[in-house]
């Protein structure tokens, strides 16, 4: 169930998938016209430090390194980038036999994917202290340990868990669990299910996840994962149960979040309904789709995203644009109102959505927006849903932790 505080009604699976996918769509910068997004990754960074939505099965943490680690032992005929893309080819061909969900790479086998797992768990490897940081203290990226594979040599680029430079520089993971028997077998298939050995390390390292410019203060993600909660039907972090476990910062700021997460959808509802009317305007043939879904929104919505407190929302995200910030406010003033004609707001998204993306914009009243306008009943332009901060993704990673217990 939702926070009942938050004034929601519970969301249908269905409408929980469709904003699982927008936001996945929004996080690789497909779409985010006038700036939620900024709301999307602050609070999804400040909770679940290392997370994406991209990421689907905990055990590609473990794949990942074990690829490397293979790739690193080889003599390799060829250059680290495409063994790794060759290996991890491989990789989702064997999980697919499996039959079972969240095999990256899974629809493009047996070709490359855009987006393999070394690129959508590289973030979360070093978050969570399983790839090792330089001298410095950065973490080093896919091209920089890609460049140390051909080298062979990395002394003394990399450091222990106690900062010391690793023996002869060679190690770039920590002391990760060995690989299956099977894994070697390049004919057997794999699982995403976690061994004992293998999520005992797994709780060691993102039980130690702390919260990013707070070091020493505990992650959300780093309590749910001590507190072995079982998440499978919580629907949001602001869920009662999450808040339980969530320190007095945390829980007032999922509140805020929550809020937030309200005021988006009804923010995003207004920019498609606004298209939408303009589309017609124009001439064209529209669908009424947003604009009867913006009545639904707002009474749906709007008590939680009037009671947000945006200055503390500022406070959450820092270098959040003012900009942003300035289009909240004229929204929130807006439904203080009454919220009744959302054209009102025209001239406010506009020049919000003209700030991020300039020619590309639909809502001017320009030769190139009126195009951007034609063009738009083409596209998939899904009903507008509350943002969900990366949690279907985290309760996923929960729940495989959890079913190795």
């Amino acid at each position: 169930m939702l926070e009942p505080a938050l004034g929601w009604t519970v969301l249908s699976r269905d409408a929980l998938r469709r904003a699982e996918a927008k936001l996945r769509n929004d996080e690789q910068g497909v779409r985010d016209e006038v700036g939620f997004l900024a709301l999307h990754q602050g609070y999804a960074n400040r909770f679940f430090p290392g997370t994406s939505v991209l990421q689907t099965r905990l055990r590609y943490i473990l794949f990942v390194p074990w690829l490397y680690e293979e790739a690193r032992n080889r003599n390799l005929s060829e250059t680290p980038e495409r063994a790794i893309s060759r290996m991890e080819i491989s990789l989702a061909g064997r999980l697919k036999r499996t039959g079972q969900d969240g095999v990256i790479g899974g629809r493009s086998y047996p070709g490359p994917t855009s987006q393999p797992a070394s690129m959508v768990y590289w973030t979360a490897l070093g978050t969570w202290g399983i790839l090792r940081p330089t001298m410095s203290g950065t973490i080093p990226g896919r091209a920089v340990v890609n460049r140390m594979l051909v080298k062979r040599t990395m002394v003394p680029q990399l450091v222990d868990d106690d900062g010391e430079p690793t023996e002869e520089g060679l190690e770039l993971f920590s002391s990760i669990p060995r690989p299956p028997k099977e894994w070697t077998d390049k004919s057997a298939s794999l699982t995403f299910d976690i061994q004992p050995d293998e999520a005992a390390f797994l709780r060691r390292h993102l039980s130690a996840v702390t919260r990013p410019g707070t070091p020493d203060k505990t992650s959300l993600l780093s309590s749910l994962v001590e507190r072995a909660l079982p998440v499978e039907e919580i629907q949001s972090p602001w869920d009662r149960t999450v808040m339980a476990i969530a320190d007095t910062d945390d829980r007032a700021a999922l509140r805020r979040a929550g809020r937030a997460s309200a005021l988006a959808a009804i923010g995003r509802a207004i920019y498609s309904a606004l298209v939408e009317e303009l589309r017609e305007r124009d001439g064209n043939e529209t669908p009424s789709h947003h604009r009867k879904q913006i009545l639904k929104t707002i009474p749906q919505y709007i008590t939680p995203a009037k009671n947000l407190d945006i200055s503390s929302v500022e406070q959450d995200i820092p270098g959040i644009p003012p900009q942003f910030t300035t289009l909240l406010r004229e929204t929130q003033l807006w439904l203080n109102k009454g919220g009744h004609n959302y054209l009102d707001l025209l001239e406010v998204y506009q020049k919000a959505e003209i700030r991020r993306k300039g020619t590309r914009s639909r809502l001017p009243s320009t030769p190139a927006a009126k195009k951007r306008r034609a063009e738009w009943g083409i596209e998939d332009n899904t009903l507008a849903e509350p943002l969900s901060y990366r949690w279907y993704n985290v309760r996923r990673i929960l729940s495989d932790l959890r079913s190795a217990s």
